[in-house]
């Protein structure tokens, strides 16, 4: 016998808990990332204030890089909150993915444990595992 490891998607069941859960945290990374869009913007104004005149082309061009990716993610952020607004109760959503360990045997077919393996999750509880979709 030997023991070899398999990846399982988890997936949940979208209930008013899950949805408010999923929308809490795009809300929290986007209140982070403004925090880091003003934390970068407050660098930028110092070190234009503590630099030479010929620098602050450079100064200004190396900033704007980390802030346009910031204004990205924020308008990415958005978009995601809106996405998660929509979502229809009792749909399923795909979540991260897990590893399992199974025993294999000498006669056993590979293919039956070649399948992919789901895990059903509804407001934190374990509801169905699903092999060989």
């Amino acid at each position: 016998m030997m023991k070899v490891i398999r990846s399982i998607t988890v997936k949940y069941i979208v209930t008013e808990q899950k949805k408010a859960e999923i929308i809490a945290q795009f809300e929290q990374n986007l209140l982070q990332t403004k925090r880091e869009i003003e934390q970068l913007t407050f660098q930028l104004h110092k070190a234009l204030h503590d630099a030479a005149e010929h620098q602050h082309y450079r100064i200004k061009e190396r900033f704007q890089k980390d802030l346009t990716i910031r204004e990205d993610k924020l308008k990415n952020i958005a978009f995601q909150i809106n996405q998660a607004e929509s979502l229809t109760i009792g749909m399923e959503i795909e979540g991260e993915k897990v590893d399992s360990i199974l025993e294999v045997e000498i006669g056993q077919p590979w293919s039956n444990l070649n399948q992919p393996a789901e895990i059903i999750v509804k407001d934190g509880i374990i509801q169905e595992i699903r092999e060989g979709r």
